[in-house]
């Protein structure tokens, strides 16, 4: 459950972590069973998808006003993206969606990777940089 980050905007979160494989948290979009964000650090990742599929799934994260409510965002591997390019480009993508304030942490240990770690959703985690 110890996970190595690097801060890409702001310096500390704290919230209860929600969320996992952005592409199966968006199909709870409009259910009962989508998490409340109020105050939540966001962990996102994904196996599939590059640049196109990631812009609609933040611009879908924006319009459901979720970057407005979190208290930060966990970005874990995107492999497909990452196949080519780095966990840079993947923050500069969704830089234009999200506040100026937001923190944003980068962790190479969360996702499909075989090295991959555990992290505990719905559990309480402060991260500091």
């Amino acid at each position: 459950f110890s996970i190595e980050t690097i801060f890409l905007q702001g310096k500390s979160m704290k919230g209860i972590v929600l969320g996992g494989n952005i592409r199966c948290l968006l199909k709870l979009a409009g259910t009962p069973y989508m998490p409340e964000f109020q105050n939540a650090i966001l962990l996102l990742e994904s196996y599939s998808g590059k640049i196109p599929q990631l812009i609609t799934y933040f611009a879908q994260l924006k319009q459901m006003g979720i970057f407005d409510e979190i208290a930060g965002i966990i970005l874990g591997t995107f492999t497909e993206l990452m196949q080519e390019e780095s966990y840079e480009l993947m923050y500069e993508v969704l830089k234009p969606f999200i506040p100026d304030n937001l923190p944003v942490a980068y962790t190479p240990n969360i996702g499909h990777g075989t090295d991959a770690k555990a992290i505990w959703i719905g559990a309480d985690m402060t991260l500091i940089g």
